[in-house]
Protein backbone atom coordinates (compact mmCIF):
# COMPACT_ATOMS: atom_id res chain seq x y z
CA UNK A 1 0.00 0.00 0.00
CA UNK A 2 1.45 3.39 -0.92
CA UNK A 3 0.66 6.81 0.44
CA UNK A 4 -0.53 9.58 -1.87
CA UNK A 5 2.36 11.97 -2.66
CA UNK A 6 0.24 14.92 -1.52
CA UNK A 7 -0.26 13.25 1.85
CA UNK A 8 3.49 12.69 2.13
CA UNK A 9 4.12 16.34 1.24
CA UNK A 10 1.68 17.48 3.92
CA UNK A 11 3.22 15.05 6.40
CA UNK A 12 6.73 16.30 5.58
CA UNK A 13 5.50 19.84 6.27
CA UNK A 14 3.97 18.71 9.56
CA UNK A 15 7.23 16.98 10.55
CA UNK A 16 9.19 20.17 9.82
CA UNK A 17 6.75 22.08 12.02
CA UNK A 18 7.19 19.46 14.76
CA UNK A 19 10.96 19.95 14.66
CA UNK A 20 10.45 23.66 15.28
CA UNK A 21 7.59 23.21 17.77
CA UNK A 22 7.85 19.67 19.22
CA UNK A 23 4.72 20.11 21.33
CA UNK A 24 2.52 21.02 18.36
CA UNK A 25 0.06 18.37 17.17
CA UNK A 26 0.10 16.96 13.67
CA UNK A 27 -2.47 18.94 11.67
CA UNK A 28 -5.90 17.32 11.46
CA UNK A 29 -5.80 17.47 7.66
CA UNK A 30 -2.72 15.24 7.60
CA UNK A 31 -4.27 12.78 10.02
CA UNK A 32 -7.52 12.78 8.01
CA UNK A 33 -5.56 11.96 4.88
CA UNK A 34 -3.71 9.12 6.61
CA UNK A 35 -6.79 7.67 8.33
CA UNK A 36 -8.01 5.66 5.30
CA UNK A 37 -4.74 3.70 5.42
CA UNK A 38 -5.75 2.24 8.76
CA UNK A 39 -8.43 -0.42 8.84
CA UNK A 40 -9.70 -2.36 11.82
CA UNK A 41 -6.86 -4.28 13.41
CA UNK A 42 -4.20 -2.02 11.88
CA UNK A 43 -1.99 0.63 13.45
CA UNK A 44 -0.41 3.63 11.76
CA UNK A 45 2.98 4.71 13.07
CA UNK A 46 4.84 7.89 12.21
CA UNK A 47 8.51 7.54 13.13
CA UNK A 48 9.65 11.11 13.75
CA UNK A 49 13.29 10.24 14.44
CA UNK A 50 13.64 8.08 11.32
CA UNK A 51 11.85 10.78 9.31
CA UNK A 52 14.40 13.32 10.51
CA UNK A 53 17.31 11.03 9.64
CA UNK A 54 16.16 10.12 6.14
CA UNK A 55 14.71 13.53 5.34
CA UNK A 56 11.31 12.17 4.38
CA UNK A 57 8.27 11.06 6.35
CA UNK A 58 8.44 7.45 7.50
CA UNK A 59 4.92 6.13 7.88
CA UNK A 60 4.24 2.47 8.55
CA UNK A 61 0.97 0.61 8.77
CA UNK A 62 1.23 -2.57 10.82
CA UNK A 63 -1.18 -5.17 12.08
CA UNK A 64 -2.06 -4.72 15.73
CA UNK A 65 -1.14 -7.40 18.17
CA UNK A 66 -4.09 -8.81 20.03
CA UNK A 67 -4.38 -9.86 23.64
CA UNK A 68 -4.58 -13.43 22.35
CA UNK A 69 -1.24 -12.95 20.57
CA UNK A 70 0.28 -11.39 23.68
CA UNK A 71 -0.80 -14.35 25.82
CA UNK A 72 0.01 -17.05 23.23
CA UNK A 73 3.29 -18.13 24.91
CA UNK A 74 1.35 -19.10 28.04
CA UNK A 75 -0.21 -22.43 28.99
CA UNK A 76 -4.03 -22.55 29.06
CA UNK A 77 -4.07 -22.19 32.87
CA UNK A 78 -1.57 -19.32 32.75
CA UNK A 79 -3.75 -17.57 30.15
CA UNK A 80 -6.73 -18.01 32.45
CA UNK A 81 -4.82 -16.48 35.37
CA UNK A 82 -3.37 -13.72 33.15
CA UNK A 83 -6.86 -12.69 32.00
CA UNK A 84 -7.91 -12.36 35.64
CA UNK A 85 -4.77 -10.34 36.42
CA UNK A 86 -5.59 -8.10 33.43
CA UNK A 87 -9.12 -7.72 34.80
CA UNK A 88 -7.52 -6.33 37.97
CA UNK A 89 -8.27 -9.21 40.31
CA UNK A 90 -6.06 -9.77 43.34
CA UNK A 91 -4.22 -13.03 43.93
CA UNK A 92 -6.76 -13.87 46.65
CA UNK A 93 -9.72 -13.26 44.31
CA UNK A 94 -8.10 -15.31 41.56
CA UNK A 95 -7.41 -18.17 43.99
CA UNK A 96 -10.99 -18.15 45.24
CA UNK A 97 -12.44 -17.92 41.74
CA UNK A 98 -10.35 -20.78 40.38
CA UNK A 99 -10.43 -22.90 43.51
CA UNK A 100 -6.65 -22.94 43.93
CA UNK A 101 -4.31 -21.71 46.64
CA UNK A 102 -2.85 -18.22 46.72
CA UNK A 103 0.61 -19.81 46.50
CA UNK A 104 -0.41 -21.50 43.22
CA UNK A 105 -1.69 -18.18 41.88
CA UNK A 106 1.64 -16.57 42.81
CA UNK A 107 3.47 -19.36 40.98
CA UNK A 108 1.32 -18.81 37.90
CA UNK A 109 1.81 -15.03 38.01
CA UNK A 110 5.57 -15.50 38.35
CA UNK A 111 5.61 -17.90 35.38
CA UNK A 112 3.46 -15.48 33.34
CA UNK A 113 5.87 -12.62 34.01
CA UNK A 114 8.86 -14.75 33.05
CA UNK A 115 7.30 -16.08 29.84
CA UNK A 116 6.10 -12.63 28.76
CA UNK A 117 9.39 -11.07 29.89
CA UNK A 118 7.53 -8.41 31.86
CA UNK A 119 8.56 -7.06 35.27
CA UNK A 120 5.20 -6.87 37.03
CA UNK A 121 1.48 -7.60 36.85
CA UNK A 122 1.00 -3.89 36.11
CA UNK A 123 3.23 -4.34 33.06
CA UNK A 124 0.98 -7.19 31.89
CA UNK A 125 -2.03 -4.88 32.17
CA UNK A 126 -0.17 -2.07 30.39
CA UNK A 127 0.97 -4.41 27.59
CA UNK A 128 -2.61 -5.55 27.11
CA UNK A 129 -3.87 -1.98 26.95
CA UNK A 130 -1.11 -1.14 24.49
CA UNK A 131 -2.17 -3.98 22.17
CA UNK A 132 -5.78 -2.82 22.33
CA UNK A 133 -5.00 0.86 21.76
CA UNK A 134 -2.17 0.30 19.35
Amino acid sequence: MSVDPEVLKALASALNDLRDKPQAPIPAGVLDALAPLVTSGMQLKIDLEASRLIGAPLVTVVEQASTRDLLSPLTPRQREVAKLVIAGQSNKAIAEGLGISIATVKDHVHAILERLELPSRHAVIAATRATIKA
